[in-house]
């Protein structure tokens, strides 16, 4: 019997990589989420101090009660600002894929962000600048911001309608004046919308925001998104480009739940990022951790030496290794577990965050973690995340079992069927 897998039919196949490559290559998904990352790190931080202020012991949380408020300064300012910082790097990764000067395209984003921001106030009195404005809720108004005025600033290079200095200028000198006619005409669109016309960019995208989060925190929106992520990766498709689309609201997700845990209410979020990368998608997607866990068992000499090579990948949430060597892509013999095995842990992680059972995800961690660790931390150190961590890794491990006993029995066949010589093609098994 032939082990190989089939191949999908060519066209179809050649139409989904063109249209995955399309979106991996299209620069405002990518200035989405290169903006989004960039903010990580200050995020990451804000996380630390949040996890000192309220560490994960009774005894410790009474030791640095005294100092808990200062200890959420930093919290609340690199997490509380987000938006400040995804408006700036969105705007500098845009203008880097249009060759335009990166840093002053990032400072027009931030600047025609703050006159957005800013409330008026009574005569006499300075505007005020509230920090609920700059945080989560305006994500995406960050976003619009910054990708418009790069666009804006962008027509107008073109154009030439900007200060043309003479030959021998300083380079800084030069730069800063280059951004004075793209930064007025930014600035000022901004304030004759918001201020003028009385439009709430942030507040109305806020507003539409929330349906969003609804749709995607939901049971069916998690599922959907697992369902289409193996979809694709079993495809060949890179499923980046949905990443880079939901990545600010699952990032405004997982700071609003930071700002509920710094004040002490409520966490309203069940599925941010950090939900599929220890609860669903262990190992990478399709909970690869749990092929290689049953990869090293298996008796075929190819998939024994792969699942050696791809399991320590797999620990750290690096699944190509076992994808493309095994391989699963393309590959009907491992489509239903690669599907089964997360809408399983999705279902069951969800419910037992929905009902309370463990504490929903608060704070960013690297993803490239092993799971029980990014499990602990992200939930703040509540010991139940890692139970319930195993406990999805055990239901995965259990839906892939079946299908790589029977493939792995198919492949052994294969590789001890005798030749015309009367030898085996392949190496000795035991």
């Amino acid at each position: 019997m032939d082990a190989r897998p089939h191949v999908a039919p060519a066209p179809w196949r050649s139409r989904l990589l063109a249209l995955g490559e399309a979106l991996g290559q299209q620069r405002h998904l990518l200035a989405v989420r290169d903006g989004v990352v960039g903010a990580l790190p200050l995020v990451l931080a804000g996380s630390v101090f949040l996890l000192l202020a309220q560490p994960p012991s009774r005894t410790l949380q009474a030791w640095v009660a005294p100092w808990a408020a200062q200890l959420l300064l930093p919290t609340r300012v690199l997490g509380g600002a987000i938006s400040l910082y995804v408006a700036f790097c969105t705007a500098y990764a845009l203008a880097k894929s249009y060759a335009l000067d990166a840093a002053s395209c990032g400072l027009v984003a931030l600047a025609s962000y703050l006159v957005a921001a800013v409330q008026p106030a009574p005569a006499g009195q300075l505007p005020a600048l509230v920090l609920q404005r700059l945080g989560a809720g305006g994500i995406l108004a960050a976003l619009a911001l910054g990708l418009g005025s790069v666009e804006v600033t962008r027509l107008l290079v073109q154009r030439r309608w900007t200060v043309r200095l003479p030959p021998g200028t300083p380079e800084a000198v030069g730069r800063s004046l280059l951004a004075l006619v793209p930064c007025l005409v930014c600035v000022s669109l901004v304030f004759f919308l918001v201020h003028v016309v009385g439009t709430d960019v942030i507040r109305l995208l806020q507003r539409a925001a929330v349906p969003l989060l609804h749709a995607v925190g939901s049971l069916p929106g998690v599922l959907g998104v697992v369902l289409l992520d193996s979809s694709l990766w079993l495809l060949g498709v890179h499923a980046g480009a949905v990443g880079a689309s939901l990545r600010p609201l699952w990032e405004a997700m997982l700071l609003e739940n930071m700002e509920a845990a710094a004040a002490g209410a409520a966490l309203p979020h069940v599925a941010p990022l950090h939900f599929y990368l220890w609860f669903v998608w262990q190992g990478g997607s399709g909970a690869a951790l749990a092929l290689g866990l049953l990869l090293v068992r298996c008796r075929s000499a190819q998939l024994r030496s792969v699942g050696r090579l791809g399991l320590l990948p797999a620990v750290c949430n690096v699944n190509e290794p076992l994808l493309f060597g095994v391989p699963v892509v393309l590959n009907p013999s491992l489509a239903v577990p690669f599907v089964l095995a997360p809408v399983v842990s999705a279902t069951v992680a969800y419910a037992a965050f929905a009902l309370d059972w463990v504490r929903r995800p608060t704070l960013e961690v690297p993803w490239t973690l092993p799971a029980p660790v990014g499990a602990f931390l992200t939930t703040g150190g509540d010991v139940r995340a890692v139970v319930l961590q195993v406990c999805t890794l055990a239901l995965s491990v259990a839906v892939y079992w079946p299908f790589v006993r029977r493939y792995d029995a198919r492949l052994l066949a294969e590789e001890t069927r005798p030749t015309a010589g009367g030898l085996p093609p392949g190496p000795a098994n035991p």
